[in-house]
Formats: C-alpha cells, sequence, structure tokens
C-alpha cells in the first residue's frame, strides 16, 4: 500500500498563526519533513514522529517524501506560510509529473506570510494588490521587471517577497528605482522581517526611505502602499471605497 503526501502550510511559525486543518494532519502522519527553521516551529507536534530535518533543495525533499510514501508511510512536508505559494506544492507536483509517478497528495493550506505581515501592519491589502517575488534563482528579472512595471502602472499595492536574494540587494534597487517613476517617495511602505520569532521587526517606512537606507533582512518581506495608500497611528491602510449607484 502506498502512503499519501501532505503538503503542509504552517503559517508564519506561530502555533496560534496554524490552522486546525494543519494542526491535524501533522498529528496523524508518520513522517514529517522539513527546513529545520521549519520543524523547530511545531514543538510538541512533533513527538512520537519521525522527523527529517534537512537543509536540502526543495527537489530533494521532494524526492524523499516520495520515497518514503511508496514505501507505505504517510507524509507530510512542511512550509512555513502556504506551500502553494513560492513553497513546496508546485516544486512537488513538477516532480510527480517528471518521474511519472501516481501518489496521492493533498495540499493543506496555511496562512500566507503576505496576510500576517498585513494583519501585523494594519490594512495595508484592503484594495486591489499584487504579489511578486524578486529571488535570483528562480525568474529571470527581465520577467519580474515586466510585472512589476505592469503593477505600478495599474496602482495595485504591491507584496514583495525575497526582496534579499542571493546575490544581494541588486534586484530590490532597481525594483525601487523603477517604482519611484510611478509613486511618490511618500509612498507607505511595510517592512516585516522575522515574523513570529523573537527577531520579529515591523517597520512602516516610505518609499524614499527604503530607497536611501539598507533595512532589509534576508527574509524580509515588503508592502508597498499605492497612491490612495495612508498611515494612521502607525497602521498602514489602503481605503476600500464604496461609491453609491455606481455599477458595471
Amino acid at each position: 500500500m502506498k502512503g499519501k503526501v501532505y503538503l503542509v502550510g504552517i503559517g508564519s511559525g506561530s502555533h496560534d498563526d496554524m490552522t486546525y486543518g494543519a494542526v491535524a494532519v501533522l498529528g496523524k502522519v508518520d513522517v514529517i519533513i522539513g527546513q529545520k527553521v521549519c520543524l523547530d516551529m511545531l514543538g510538541q507536534l512533533r513527538d512520537g514522529v519521525e522527523v527529517i530535518g534537512t537543509d536540502m533543495s526543495p527537489l530533494e525533499r521532494s524526492r524523499l517524501a516520495a520515497e518514503k510514501a511508496l514505501g507505505g508511510k504517510n507524509v507530510a512536508i512542511v512550509s512555513a506560510g502556504d506551500p502553494g505559494i513560492y513553497a513546496i506544492a508546485s516544486t512537488f507536483f513538477s516532480y510527480l509529473k517528471s518521474d511519472g509517478l501516481d501518489l496521492e497528495v493533498e495540499v493543506v493550506p496555511g496562512v500566507p506570510l503576505a496576510n500576517s505581515v498585513a494583519g501585523r501592519l494594519g490594512s495595508p491589502l484592503g484594495g486591489d494588490f499584487a504579489v511578486i517575488s524578486l529571488a535570483d534563482q528562480a525568474t529571470a528579472w527581465s520577467d519580474i521587471r515586466k510585472r512589476l512595471a505592469a503593477a505600478a502602472e495599474a496602482d495595485f499595492v504591491i507584496v514583495i517577497y525575497n526582496p534579499v536574494g542571493k546575490i544581494g540587494t541588486r534586484r530590490l534597487k532597481e525594483a525601487i528605482e523603477l517604482l519611484l517613476g510611478c509613486r511618490k517617495e511618500d509612498t507607505p511602505v511595510g517592512v516585516a522581517s522575522g515574523v513570529a520569532s523573537h527577531k520579529e521587526k515591523i517597520t512602516v517606512t516610505t518609499l524614499g526611505e527604503l530607497a536611501a537606507n539598507d533595512i532589509l533582512d534576508a527574509d524580509s518581506l515588503l508592502i508597498i502602499g499605492n497612491s490612495e495608500t495612508f498611515v494612521y497611528k502607525h497602521k498602514m491602510i489602503t481605503p476600500r471605497g464604496y461609491i453609491e449607484g455606481v455599477g458595471y
């Protein structure tokens, strides 16, 4: 009998941020696989389970989980945030497809990091928003520039994952320069790092200040406001207006 693979999102890391569904799944699997930083977040949820902490690549973690499941084990691969957002889910399904493997898989959603950060900042995602990763090991910079330019021109609030990549802040500096071509220097920007850890730091700054200062860590997330976003009592708010009588 083959086992089943669960791709589990554990939110920002605090037990309070995990869904009931994630906690239930982790309580019934035989094996939990993940990066050490994610496994450390689980605490007692690891008790009585084979735990494999590894800094292997997502593809290698996928291969290991598949091997365990083909051997009859029920396996969970844990990811911070949501497994379907810049995380393990797409890698795992791509691996199954490329190797022609037939396994039962369930994606267990988690609270995305963008949502956790937005809640701490106030309500910066009150209107339409775009989510873009600057990861320099994933997508060509030319493609990312096109997406940033389109989102900026359309006046979306922009959430930026992985602002500091393997090659440093070069992409971020170019992204800020591009955004300053469309937005004012005093546009509010939320900066979050170390979310749900003892190192958590949440800051509200401006696009101009972000360009002039090096205030980011490797795990930072940015939320860049649109033309309507404002700051009220240290909270970042993007209004969602309602207009009477307006239809299609």
